[in-house]
């Protein structure tokens, strides 16, 4: 088997690009052709390993639930790899699992062949595949990790969610604010004299506005680009990620969606055979906060000393309380896999209620921000009205 690079034109006119294993120059031809494309040049490729960019979860979710099904019906790696690639459509997936096939075909191990993919699969999806190689149950590792992608996504669906009806609400505001400054006010006002102050602010404001927009489009343009980059310089990045998890009220409720993660994490790699330490290490590292690592390098180096695990974790100060008591019971009671799996369950829970408690406190402030920015500025649009009609 051999891979190829190929450019096509598809029936519609449009030019596309991918790769795709093949036996032979010729076949290679068939396959791109086979759904009415043109083949316009292909290439044999000799690399081996890929730079690929991280894989969206909803595509995780999808080749780890379909792969665990393919091989648990008894279907050879290889044979459920292609059968794999056969149903996909042309695009960045379809390409990257194309190499893993390949790799697979030379006698490679499934989880060096998606570690030579670049940045394509996490760090759990890497570990977990390599131990369920060792361990023969592939297939429900597959399957583990299938359903930690998916609560996953849920979450991040839910944390999306919660975030879009303030966006929403401030780009009304925006927009409200806009129409009455820039088109009601100055024609209201046109020709009159002595206008009261916040009045002249909000004209002089509209005027500011009109007069520079290309300048503070550019000026938006720029901010949208390099605050990213800002927040990840590590300093920046530590204080913005110290402060999520302080915040009054809402700190509590970012840190229990930390924990659920850290939980269900920390559960799926353990029960998957992944040794304590590590399995403590890559948790951490799914959370995705700065500041909550570095607090946990401390507890795993306390751990590695032989402190115990729910006292060092304890002892860092980055999860909900409730975790380092069940993490207790479970070292006491040597159910630690059982008891790791009913934490994940209920912190799941735990992660949905505070969401929707997030999203509870944001949309009362949010309403009152908008009701005050308006209402300041109906008031220097009906004052005048009043002081003109004394006059």
């Amino acid at each position: 088997m051999q891979k190829y690079s190929y450019v096509a034109l598809t029936p519609e006119g449009k030019t596309i690009k991918g790769t795709m294993i093949a036996q032979s120059d010729e076949e290679i031809k068939q396959l791109v052709t086979k759904n009415g494309n043109y083949c316009l040049s292909y290439t044999r490729l000799k690399d081996d390993s890929v730079s690929a960019k991280a894989l969206p979860l909803k595509d995780l979710v999808n080749l780890c639930s379909q792969l665990s099904s393919i091989l648990h019906a008894g279907v050879p790696l290889s044979s459920a790899l292609e059968m794999l690639i056969s149903k996909m459509e042309m695009g960045n997936v379809k390409n990257v699992m194309t190499n893993v096939y390949e790799q697979v075909q030379k006698g490679t191990a499934l989880s060096d062949a998606l570690q030579k993919q670049g940045k394509a699969f996490p760090g759990i999806m890497l570990n977990m595949v390599k131990a369920g190689e060792q361990t023969g149950d592939l297939d429900k590792a597959l399957s583990k990790l299938s359903q930690q992608f998916d609560k996953s996504l849920k979450l991040k669906h839910q944390i999306k969610s919660a975030m879009r009806y303030p966006k929403i609400l401030g780009l009304i505001t925006l927009l409200v604010v806009i129409i009455l400054v820039v088109g009601v006010l100055p024609n209201m006002v046109q020709g009159k004299d002595n206008v009261p102050a916040a009045t002249a602010f909000l004209l002089g404001l509209g005027d500011f506005v009109k007069n520079n927009w290309p300048f503070l489009l550019l000026a938006f343009l720029v901010l949208k680009f390099t605050i990213p980059m800002i927040k990840e310089i590590p300093k920046v990045r530590y204080a913005l990620d110290s402060m999520k998890v302080k915040l009054p009220k809402v700190g509590k409720l970012v840190r229990m969606t930390y924990t659920a993660t850290f939980a269900r994490t920390l559960a799926t790699l353990y029960d998957g055979g992944i040794q304590l330490i590590d399995a403590i290490q890559m948790a951490t590292a799914t959370v995705g906060n700065v500041y909550i690592s570095q607090q946990m390098d401390e507890a795993i180096f306390k751990i590695k000393k032989g402190d115990p695990m729910s006292k060092s974790i304890g002892a860092a100060g980055c999860f909900d309380p409730l975790l380092t008591s069940m993490l207790f019971v479970g070292e006491e009671s040597g159910v630690l896999s059982d008891v790791l799996n009913r934490v994940a369950e209920y912190f799941d829970e735990e992660a949905n209620t505070a969401v929707k408690g997030l999203t509870a406190m944001i949309e009362p402030a949010m309403m009152v921000v908008m009701a005050g920015v308006i209402g300041v500025v109906l008031l220097a649009v009906v004052q005048p009205m009043f002081q003109f009609d004394v006059t």
